[in-house]
């Protein structure tokens, strides 16, 4: 970094001490100059503000002003008019020298977003410049997944910077989805750049700052017209067309999204290409999931691990073995993605998931209980305000609760699941709820639940349970024939439940059971458990 400071000392004293060509020279820039230079640093604040408000797309001023509130250590304020400027009106060697500075403040402040942005800028005008190009690779290398896997974003510790007023009709920008969250890449809204477009339409790094705008406010439409405009211009620019297609996604278009990430990797970047081709094979792997090419989409995810081996890929390849039932492959990778980051929390759910798909209840898999079901107990007590991409434990971790009798905490859950209509209609749901409500001792509850789980001798039996606890015989005679005609192990096992306690006192249940239903003589069997 020695070279970077010396380069900007250099730029720094040509900048400052040189006219320039392309110079506005006001009056007001002129008394401002002067009173720098004899370090009058109130007036010089007084006349180049007076500057700015009589040539507004001037960036000049806003740069000396950068420079006077970092001599005053005010950092707040002179990152603020270092930004205006480098998006307003300089020539290269002052936009150079803002830049630099930019890039240098974000990376300082690891806002990796921000030094990726600030040095890609200045990398058009100094291509070659390796310090600066380290700075650009270690923020992209830093930067946050922009996938639709989350991805813990490193605190910012930037000043709070006060922007220009906007229209009072203007709207925040909404935040982002958890489905394809991407770390925001400009913190200033997009209608501060089509002013500048307006009267500069070629400015190619303004251009692409409003597009990163507009998507950041999920202006998916517009940020397409005018990315369009860079990639005719531009048609090589791997960034270009990896945006596209994060966009596309956006979109709800994913084929389209697979064309450009095909367009991505034919021209990656030169420095750190695996970094790039890992977020490029990342979210091709999410539009081959879209389309449904699970084979495809496994691939991909599996080549972006090979770019940057980290838990991210692993965990997006353990969703999909979730959704191909897959519960080996699912179990081995979440192992693979918590032997990189034992805590996180995802990795735990799927593989509790699948642990239980299979039975095979170890110690891993009450670790993994554990981790899942604190997490969502702490961070979110009210289970409904889970973000989904939790949810897809939260039936076994019904199942579970029922496992431990602790039935209103399953029920919980089970309140959650049911606005998923997929989800509440499945045999599972229905018929796990129904045993859930019947050992909780809410028979008429559970009856509903049991009778719509179709083809299930253990919902026939748990019913037929249920109607020897009411006492009616004819109903429990009907559920109990249904249990034994799909497992005939049933008709032995009547002896072992006290549930049939009441309904034994009848001659006809007896003989119903020692007939097998009128199948068979056989003898008397036993009467159930006191």
């Amino acid at each position: 970094m020695e070279s970077v400071r010396k380069l900007l000392i250099s730029l720094f004293t040509f900048v400052i001490f040189q006219t320039t060509a392309f110079a506005i020279d006001s009056d007001a820039m002129k008394e401002g100059k002067k009173a720098f230079s004899k370090k009058a640093y109130g007036e010089a604040i007084k006349k180049f503000t007076k500057h700015t408000d009589l040539h507004p797309q001037d960036g000049e001023a806003y740069m000396y002003l950068g420079y006077i509130y970092e001599y005053k250590k005010d950092y707040p304020k002179s990152i603020q008019n270092f930004r205006r400027a480098a998006d307003l009106d300089l020539d290269k060697d002052q936009r150079k020298t803002v830049l630099l500075k930019l890039a240098l403040f974000f990376n300082y402040h690891q806002d990796w977003n921000l030094s990726a942005s600030y040095s890609a800028r200045y990398l058009k005008y100094d291509p070659k410049n390796e310090e600066v190009q380290k700075i650009y690779n270690r923020a992209i290398g830093n930067k946050g997944n922009p996938s639709s896997y989350t991805y813990t974003q490193p605190t910012r510790v930037e000043p709070k910077q006060q922007e220009p007023k906007q229209s009072e009709n203007k709207k925040e920008s909404p935040k982002k989805s958890d489905e394809t969250a991407e770390d925001k890449e400009t913190t200033k809204p997009s209608e501060s750049y089509e002013q500048i477009l307006a009267n500069q339409p070629n400015l190619e790094d303004v251009r692409w700052d409003y597009v990163l705008a507009l998507f950041e406010e999920k202006k998916y439409e517009k940020a397409e017209s005018n990315l369009n405009l860079l990639i005719e211009k531009n048609p090589s620019r791997s960034r270009y067309h990896y945006k596209m297609g994060i966009i596309k996604l956006r979109l709800d278009d994913p084929k389209s999204a697979i064309d450009s990430f095909e367009k991505a990797k034919k021209n990656p970047f030169s420095k750190d290409t695996n970094v790039f081709l890992y977020y490029v094979y990342l979210n091709e792997g999410i539009a081959f999931q879209k389309l449904g090419e699970v084979e495809k989409a496994e691939s991909s995810f599996q080549d972006a691990f090979k770019q940057v081996p980290k838990d991210t890929p692993l965990l997006a390849l353990a969703r999909l073995y979730v959704q191909k039932s897959d519960w080996e492959k699912c179990i081995s990778t979440s192992d693979k993605a918590l032997s990189y980051n034992p805590t996180q929390v995802e990795s735990h759910m799927f593989r509790f998931v699948c642990l239980f798909e299979t039975g095979n209840k170890t110690k891993k898999f009450e670790t993994s209980f554990s981790m899942y079901s604190e997490f969502i107990k702490n961070k979110y007590p009210d289970p409904s305000k889970t973000p989904e991409k939790y949810q897809i434990g939260f039936l076994k971790l019904a199942r579970k609760y029922t496992e431990n009798n602790a039935f209103d905490l399953a029920e919980t859950y089970f309140l959650v699941l049911e606005k998923d209509q997929t989800v509440a209609n499945g045999r599972e749901f229905l018929f796990y709820r129904g045993r859930n409500y019947f050992y909780g001792g809410k028979i008429d509850l559970a009856i509903p639940y049991l009778q719509k789980t179709t083809g299930s001798s253990a919902a026939h039996y748990l019913l037929a349970r249920c109607y020897a606890k009411k006492n009616d015989l004819t109903k429990t005679k009907e559920e109990f024939q249904l249990a034994a005609d799909l497992k005939p192990e049933y008709w032995t096992s009547a002896n072992l439940e006290k549930d049939f306690k009441e309904v034994w006192k009848e001659v006809s249940f007896r003989e119903f059971l020692n007939t097998k239903g009128g199948k068979v003589t056989s003898p008397i069997i036993s009467p159930p458990a006191q």
